[in-house]
């Protein structure tokens, strides 16, 4: 029994090296070398960023969404740095570098991915300030990160698609057993693989791997890391906004919304007012 763990074990890393997981950013490996310097050069840092001119529009217009909540409008990346902070604004430019890091064009249910995606993080963002439970910049970061295997198993098995728009979770089987079962693997593994391949933080790594299991039951939260789980939880209420203001189905909501909404003190009557809020921040954003 062992051998043959160990041989499916092998068969699910070989897959997982194959399916093309994008490397890293040169910009993103700069950036992250001279944040973490003894004395950062905070110049140097915003001319990298502003360097790559649709990056630094990305930033100015994240930062100056409702969701952030400034009170100051940004108006240049060096401004977006001394507002955010320079651990924030780090976490932000690697988390749209992220969008950056997949070919354009890539069909209609990668681009429902993104839209998500990327509304997901802003509203872990705009939780992480309601909550005061996590920097807003960490979380935007897991919201975009936290389902990347995804996009990564879509562009390499088109008939994934149904997996990502719900339609093969009907019978309410998890989706990584779903996945386990074609594939060997699934999103969270390759999704941990590529957020460590980006040097991401081990918090960050642990609750993009984890996102599922962890919010299966109580017990296994509690066996988790405080900050992993903050994220975890963090997630998938975002993750229920969105869809509720977009008029979806939230599948995972059922797995572990209770304990989420517990975790993080929010109650049923608070998300509502949240959704209001999401939908309008949607739609000037």
């Amino acid at each position: 029994m062992n051998a043959e763990v160990e041989n499916l074990d092998r068969q699910a890393e070989e897959f997982e090296r194959d399916v093309g997981i994008p490397p890293c950013p040169e910009v993103l490996t700069n950036l992250l070398r001279e944040t973490r310097a003894d004395e950062p050069d905070y110049r140097r840092i915003g001319r990298l960023i502003a360097n790559d001119v649709a990056l630094a529009a990305s930033v100015l217009k994240v930062a100056n969404s409702p969701f952030y909540g400034l009170r100051t409008k940004v108006t240049t990346v060096q401004q977006g740095l001394t507002l955010l902070g320079l651990s924030a604004a780090t976490q932000l430019v690697t988390g749209l570098l992220l969008r950056q890091a997949f070919p354009n064009g890539s069909g209609e249910a990668m681009e429902r991915y993104w839209k998500s995606s990327m509304a997901s993080g802003l509203i872990a963002a705009l939780l992480a300030r309601e909550t005061g439970r996590c920097d807003q910049g960490t979380a935007h970061t897991y919201g975009l990160f936290r389902d990347c295997g995804m996009a990564v198993m879509m562009r390499k098995f088109p008939i994934y698609a149904d997996i990502f728009d719900g339609s093969a979770l009907a019978s309410g089987e998890p989706i990584t057993e779903i996945e386990g079962e074609r594939y060997a693997t699934n999103h969270c593994r390759i999704g941990a693989r590529l957020a460590h391949s980006w040097h991401l933080s081990a918090t960050l790594v642990y609750a993009i791997l984890n996102h599922h299991c962890l919010l299966t039951s109580a017990d296994s939260m509690r066996g988790a890391t405080p900050d992993s789980r903050v994220l975890v939880c963090l997630g998938l209420v975002a993750q229920k906004l969105y869809c509720s203001a977009t008029g979806q189905h939230c599948h995972d909501w059922r797995h572990g919304g209770e304990i989420a909404l517990e975790f993080l003190g929010l109650r049923a009557e608070t998300l509502e007012g949240l959704t209001g809020r999401v939908k309008a921040s949607l739609q000037s954003f």
